[in-house]
């Protein structure tokens, strides 16, 4: 259907300015539902399920989200209660992550050197947890290990076992022995090393 315009000119059809009135309109309402849409939380870098580090060393554990609006990163214990700072021991950045500064052996303290803690990403869109993250702080000392004695007849075959102290045992692994005259054993055909 064409109009004549009332002062005479050129005719355009209704349904052409109606679809562009509806297409203004329509993309306006898109920019604005698009900013006012919220996303939950969810994670960018969870963080891993095993953290080992040293006293002299330290460890950085990561965690980040995102989301709409973006999520708070909170750190919390196994029971759920939030972790702050421990100075000289711990921290929580503000951009997430989860500081273990290297500390002196008399500094070390279970409750945050042997924890399980877990990463919250929270915001008013909803909430999500990390999986469990095992944190264990090893100090670093001087350790001894022995051989129990063992007695054998000639030609017969030993176990000997090489005793670490258990502070230290998940970290030592053993590649050879020494005999009191400076013999080195390594594995080979003759034995093996368990």
């Amino acid at each position: 259907m064409w109009r004549e315009h009332p002062g005479g000119g050129y005719k355009i059809p209704v349904n052409i300015i109606a679809m562009f009135l509806l297409t203004a309109v329509l993309a306006l309402t898109t920019v604005v539902s698009a900013e006012d849409v919220s996303m939950g939380p969810v994670f960018v870098k969870e963080p891993p399920n095993r953290v080992d580090f040293s006293n002299g060393t330290g460890a950085v554990v990561e965690c980040q989200a995102r989301g709409n609006p973006q999520p708070d990163i909170i750190w919390v214990r196994s029971d759920g209660t939030a972790v702050g700072d421990v100075p000289g021991l711990r921290q929580v950045l503000p951009n997430g992550n989860l500081v273990f500064p290297p500390f002196r052996a008399e500094d070390y303290r279970q409750e945050v050197h042997a924890q399980v803690y877990s990463c919250l990403a929270r915001s008013p869109a909803g909430s999500v947890h990390s999986r469990d993250v095992n944190v264990r702080a090893v100090v670093a000392q001087y350790y001894d290990t022995d051989v129990n004695k063992e007695y054998a007849i000639r030609g017969n075959s030993a176990i000997l076992k090489c005793v670490v102290p258990s502070f230290v045992a998940d970290f030592v692994k053993v590649l050879s022995w020494h005999t009191d005259q400076g013999e080195e054993f390594v594995p080979g055909d003759d034995f093996g090393i368990i």
